[in-house]
């Protein structure tokens, strides 16, 4: 298993880079940091609220793998 503890140290570190820049939307700041070049219009463009309605859509169905093992 990766160490958990990675998550908060990013998370906060993103936290602090979109407080400061709050024009970006999730997605944008995730492919300004990430700089692939590849190009992702669909995740670039996503709102929040889209963002979240597919978050609780995951959560859901990584539940339901866990129930049934």
């Amino acid at each position: 298993m990766r160490k958990p503890d990675r998550i908060k140290i990013v998370l906060e570190q993103i936290e602090q880079l979109w407080m400061s820049n709050p024009d970006f939307r999730f997605g944008q700041l995730i492919m300004v940091i990430a700089q692939t070049g590849e190009h992702n219009p669909k995740l670039f463009h996503m709102e929040e609220d889209e963002l979240l309605e597919k978050i609780k859509v995951l959560q859901n169905q990584l539940e339901n793998i866990k129930t049934k093992e």
